[in-house]
């Protein structure tokens, strides 16, 4: 098994595991709704989807369209569905999704896309993913390699971003993505170090670093 985290960020992974600030339990019901309406926004922007985060409340809110591309309020909608199911399932419920194929097919069948790749592959990374202990070594692991994997045509960024959040909230963590354009710039970095080198470093201290700033906020 590759150590995905360094001392340094196994410190700072610890340290994000015990604070109360991180728990998706403590959310109400409202946050959890705006929490995924945020999430979709910024799996989107990073995809190039033309709407606004304004914008993109009144869809997802309201039913409101813009006069913005089909494809762009279809795959707004489709990730906010699938992320606000299982956000609420866990949250309501106190179980875990469970992370297999069929749980990834289903996700994927949700935002129209029905050709997969690589499942041999992909089939290995969801029993390596099983080694590893921290669930924030786990998400880091996960979505890097689905991403560079890209097992499901058009889709497998947003794939990515998906599982990793589901890693967290099984784990009873808030997913905590920013869509200020360096941070952006700062996980495109890191993910491309990733694919270049096989390194996690970049996008581990990018995904760690966005958690605490958020729990120092906070506080």
């Amino acid at each position: 098994m590759i150590s995905i985290f360094n001392s340094a960020q196994k410190e700072k992974a610890e340290f994000i595991l015990n604070h109360p600030f991180a728990r998706l339990s403590n959310l109400r019901l409202h946050e959890i709704q705006d929490l995924a309406v945020v999430m979709s926004y910024y799996s989107c922007k990073i995809t190039g989807n033309a709407y606004t985060f304004v914008e993109v409340e009144s869809l997802l809110k309201d039913g409101i369209t813009s006069k913005r591309r089909y494809e762009d309020a279809n795959i707004l909608i489709c990730i906010y569905e699938v992320l606000i199911s299982n956000m609420e399932f866990i949250h309501k419920e106190k179980k875990q999704v469970i992370i297999d194929g069929c749980t990834l097919l289903g996700m994927c069948h949700a935002v129209h896309e029905r050709e997969v790749f690589n499942v041999n592959i992909l089939r290995e990374l969801l029993q390596k993913q099983q080694l590893y202990i921290d669930p924030l070594e786990r998400a880091v692991f996960l979505h890097c390699n689905i991403a560079q994997l890209q097992p499901f045509i058009n889709v497998g960024s947003h794939l990515a971003r998906m599982v990793e959040n589901l890693v967290l909230m099984n784990a009873d963590i808030i997913p905590v993505y920013s869509s200020k354009d360096a941070d952006i710039l700062n996980y495109r970095k890191g993910l491309i170090n990733f694919y270049e080198t096989g390194n996690y470093s970049l996008y581990a201290d990018y995904f760690l670093n966005k958690q605490i700033e958020r729990i120092k906020e906070i506080e």
